[in-house]
């Protein structure tokens, strides 16, 4: 009995250790850090002010959020600013350097504008859409708001839960076991994450939904016009007097040929409505299809990953960066004619 209490004991300590160590070795490796309520409602959630953010499973960055837990530099005034980003871990950008996403190449190209980012991981068009009016009275964006997304066609069960204010907010764990356990032993948290991600491929569904306006299976996803309209009226009604950008990037692949492949001319019946609802709709489809054949780059993917696939690399966020800087120049000069 005294020979097996001891074999216990010893089997705890090395799994304690063992827990330890891998914990340390994810500080550095793949930290995805802790998420909390963002009680503003700009959000479902943000991450602990100043925390830790690593990456080495796609792409390479280490760096910490600001103050408000999102990903900008110190020292950006919320008293004065001029364009509100809005978006998914696409443009949240923990995934290049701090200095390589859509947000800083933006800072650099347009100086006189103070440009504030709240994307967020996990943050599709539809918690943009609901969380919109919040986002807007938290930060009170004296010019634009930007969204992005990769969503081609809108699906309309989604716009219609927003519209309905039936969308679930993303969970956070931010009291209790959970969240110790999190934030003590991040080892934990990942291996939790992974055991999800084996359950669900088991099932069959371990990628997550396409937004290229297909579903898993190839088939095409609903999106009712009339609803779509609806959906983007109220986002318009949402940001008052500042301008409302819907920036839509596609997925892309490389095929046998090695030729570019994209998702090009879904998005017609989005642009169509953004158009009808007074919203500045920018398509980047030419530009990423200019960024391969001109330069051989993709914009998405890096040397850690599958090619051209995963979160926007840096050629990709200078592209959109770019793109949205010309949108904007143009729009300010049209304002002075």
């Amino acid at each position: 009995m005294k020979t097996m209490t001891v074999k216990i004991i010893k089997t705890c300590m090395a799994g304690l250790l063992a827990l330890c160590i891998l914990s340390f070795f994810l500080l550095v490796y793949d930290y995805t850090g802790i998420h909390v309520t963002n009680s503003s409602g700009a959000t479902d959630y943000k991450w602990m002010p100043r925390q830790l953010k690593t990456t080495m499973t796609e792409g390479f960055a280490w760096m910490r959020f600001d103050e408000n837990g999102f990903n900008n530099p110190d020292g950006i005034s919320l008293a004065s600013v001029d364009v509100l980003l809005m978006g998914s871990s696409h443009l949240e950008g923990v995934h290049v350097s701090k200095e390589q996403g859509v947000a800083s190449e933006l800072r650099n190209r347009i100086t006189e504008f103070s440009i504030y980012n709240i994307g967020t991981s996990g943050h599709t068009i539809y918690h943009c859409a609901q969380n919109l009016s919040a986002a807007v009275q938290e930060y009170h964006p004296q010019k634009y708001v930007v969204i992005e997304t990769n969503v081609a066609l809108p699906d309309t069960a989604s716009m219609l839960e927003v519209l309905n204010d039936e969308l679930k907010d993303i969970p956070s764990y931010d009291s209790g076991a959970l969240f110790y356990l999190q934030k003590y032993c991040p080892a934990l948290k990942s291996l939790y994450k992974n055991v999800q991600d084996w359950a669900r491929s088991e099932k069959g569904s371990s990628l997550p939904p396409m937004d290229n306006g297909e579903s898993e299976n190839g088939s095409a996803v609903s999106c009712d016009k009339a609803v779509l309209s609806r959906f983007l009226a109220k986002m318009r009604k949402d940001c008052g007097d500042r301008k409302l950008i819907i920036l839509y990037h596609p997925q892309s692949s490389i095929d046998e040929r090695g030729e570019l492949s994209v998702t090009e001319g879904k998005a017609a019946m989005f642009s169509e409505a953004c158009a009808e609802n007074d919203i500045i709709f920018v398509d980047v489809t030419e530009d990423f299809c200019a960024l391969y054949h001109d330069h051989h780059r993709l914009a998405y993917g890096f040397t850690n990953t599958a090619v051209g696939q995963g979160h926007l690399n840096e050629y990709g966020c200078e592209v959109i960066a770019e793109r949205l800087a010309q949108v904007i120049k143009e729009d300010q000069k049209n304002e002075l004619k």
